[in-house]
C-alpha cells in the first residue's frame, strides 16, 4: 500500500484585531520604558543634592554648597541674582566691588539689562576692560567665557530712556567632583545685594533669600562681635578687661611721645645754643687777632 499523502501546514500568521488586545500591548509597552528609564544610568543623577552652609547667609557670608551623589568629572554651579537700577539724566550705572573670580575649570558671566539702550560691561583686575552690545527689543546681553581668576572692581553703565532698568547678572563656574560623587564650593556673596538669588548646581535649582549685613553705627558687623564675646568666655577675658588693656598701652605710647617730643626739643635747644657760642667765640678770636 502507498503510503498516505502528508500534507505540509503553513504556519498562519493573524493580526491581532481585538481592540482590548491591541490596549494591553501599549500598555506592556509603556511599562517596558518606564522600567528602562527607571534602571538606566541617567536616572542616577536624581539621587543628587546638595545644601548651603549657612541656611540663611546675609551679605558678606561665605557661602558652602556641599553635594554628593554627583556623576562625572565636574558639575555647573550657577548664581542668578538681579538688580533694578535707577536712571538718571538718561544715564544708568551699577557697580560691584571686589568680585572674586575662583580658580576653576570654566568661568563665565552674563549680565543682561532691560529698558535700555545699550550696554556696557567694564571689568578692571590691574586694567579696565570693557564689552558693549546694542539692544535688541529694549534688552541688551554682554557674556564673557573663560575669565582669568582674580579680584575684580565692574561696573555696568549705559543709556536708557525709562526711569528704571533692570539687571540680571548670572556667573557660572565648573567645580570639581570628586571619586565619591561629592563636592564643595565657596562663594563670597560680599558682592551681591541683599534680597532674592538663585544658586543651581548641576540640575538642583534652589531660591536663597540673602540677608542684608548686620553691622552696627561703628561699621562692625555684629557676628564678628558675637565671635569675639565668645572668644572672651573662652579666654576669661572681657571686653571692658581688653578695652582697659589697650587704654593703657596707648597711654603709654602717648607718655613714651611726648618724652621722646620733650628730649628732641631739648637737644635742640642745646645745639642750637652751641653754635651761637661757637660764632661768638669765633669773631672774638677774629677781633684779638687783628688788634
Amino acid at each position: 500500500m502507498l503510503p498516505e499523502e502528508t500534507k505540509i501546514l503553513k504556519p498562519v500568521l493573524t493580526l491581532i484585531k481585538n481592540p482590548k488586545n491591541k490596549e494591553s500591548l501599549r500598555l506592556l509597552f509603556l511599562l517596558s520604558v518606564c522600567l528602562f528609564l527607571i534602571i538606566s544610568p541617567g536616572a542616577a543623577s536624581a539621587s543628587s543634592s546638595w545644601e548651603l552652609d549657612p541656611e540663611n547667609p546675609a551679605v558678606g557670608d561665605i557661602m558652602e554648597i556641599k553635594g554628593n551623589g554627583f556623576e562625572g568629572e565636574t558639575a555647573k554651579v550657577v548664581v542668578t541674582f538681579e538688580k533694578e537700577v535707577e536712571v538718571q539724566d538718561g544715564k544708568y550705572e551699577y557697580t560691584l566691588e571686589n568680585v572674586v573670580i575662583p580658580s576653576g575649570f570654566d568661568n563665565s558671566f552674563t549680565v543682561q539689562a532691560e529698558g535700555v539702550e545699550d550696554l556696557n560691561v567694564r571689568a578692571k583686575m590691574l586694567l579696565w576692560l570693557t564689552k558693549s552690545a546694542e539692544t535688541k527689543d529694549g534688552t541688551a546681553t554682554v557674556s564673557q567665557k573663560t575669565v582669568p581668576p582674580g579680584t575684580y572692581q565692574i561696573r555696568i553703565d549705559g543709556k536708557s530712556t525709562g526711569s528704571e532698568v533692570k539687571l540680571k547678572i548670572k556667573a557660572m563656574q565648573e567645580i570639581e567632583v570628586d571619586s565619591e560623587g561629592s563636592l564643595s564650593y565657596q562663594y563670597n556673596t560680599k558682592s551681591i545685594p541683599a534680597g532674592d538669588f538663585e544658586v543651581k548646581v548641576g540640575d538642583i535649582t534652589k531660591q536663597i533669600k540673602l540677608q542684608p549685613s548686620e553691622t552696627t553705627s561703628s561699621g562692625i558687623n555684629s557676628r564678628d562681635i558675637k565671635a569675639e564675646e565668645t572668644n572672651e568666655k573662652k579666654t576669661g577675658k572681657t571686653t571692658d578687661g581688653v578695652n582697659e588693656e589697650k587704654v593703657k598701652e596707648k597711654n603709654t605710647s602717648n607718655e613714651k611721645k611726648f618724652i621722646g617730643s620733650s628730649f628732641d626739643t631739648k637737644s635742640k635747644k642745646v645745639w642750637i645754643a652751641g653754635i651761637l657760642v661757637g660764632l661768638i667765640l669765633f669773631l672774638v678770636y677774629l677781633k684779638i687777632r687783628k688788634s
